[in-house]
């Protein structure tokens, strides 16, 4: 149990890291004007996160009853609905992005109606949760189909978005389940190997945005 628990705790710093890397360098490449169109606002994205989490980390002590919990509940709101954002941009054919539209404003009803059921201040939010990840999931498979039909498609590991995808879809195949056992290990002593897992994906999620950030050679056009 104690192995477990030092590896979580390595295993949180690390993760940390990496958000703290993958903001640093997208703001580089902002600012070096590597990155165009809507995912200019990706590293001032992942720069909120980063410091939305720092923030949480800080004032976890000074609220033993997690009610802190309302700044992820609010960092999980923002990202469903800028990633939304992101792929109905890029997304080419009418009908994704009327798709990908009606997805988010599926989400955000639900988030809505879920509200009457869940206390944010105390709890994460969990079906919206669950729902916006597997929406946003096939949006990213919406776009993955539209890449593979353009010519781009020899040039596929220099599009910035092609990584952004491939770490958020690594990260919610993993994050689905482990959101929905999550309130039972939470209260058994074989927890922490979930959060472990939970660590691994967020390391391999940031390192994708590094490896798309400093892969990306093209100007990305606005839609």
């Amino acid at each position: 149990m104690s192995n477990n628990l030092e590896l979580l705790i390595l295993l949180r710093r690390i993760a940390f890291g990496t958000e703290c890397i993958a903001a640093v360098t997208g703001l580089f490449f902002l600012f070096n004007h590597r990155i165009k169109g809507a995912l200019k606002w990706f590293p001032v994205f992942l720069t909120y996160i980063f410091l939305n989490d720092l923030i949480g980390l800080k004032i976890k002590p000074l609220f033993p009853d997690a009610n802190n919990l309302i700044l992820y509940n609010i960092s999980t709101t923002i990202t469903f609905i800028f990633i939304f954002y992101i792929y109905y941009q890029y997304c080419k054919t009418r009908t994704n992005k009327r798709l990908i539209l009606f997805f988010l404003s599926l989400y955000i009803s639900i988030l809505f109606i879920g509200g009457w059921i869940e206390n944010y201040l105390y709890q994460l939010q969990s079906i919206p949760f669950l729902l916006g990840a597997l929406l946003l999931m096939a949006s990213i498979i919406f776009y993955y189909i539209e890449l593979l039909k353009t010519e781009q498609t020899r040039e596929i590991t220099k599009d910035l978005l092609f990584w952004i995808s491939a770490g958020l879809l690594i990260y919610y195949i993993g994050k689905i389940p482990f959101r929905v056992v999550r309130d039972y290990y939470a209260s058994i002593s074989s927890y922490s190997i979930l959060f472990i897992l939970n660590s691994i994906l967020t390391i391999i999620m940031n390192g994708c945005f590094i490896i798309g950030f400093i892969m990306n050679k093209r100007t990305t056009s606005t839609y």
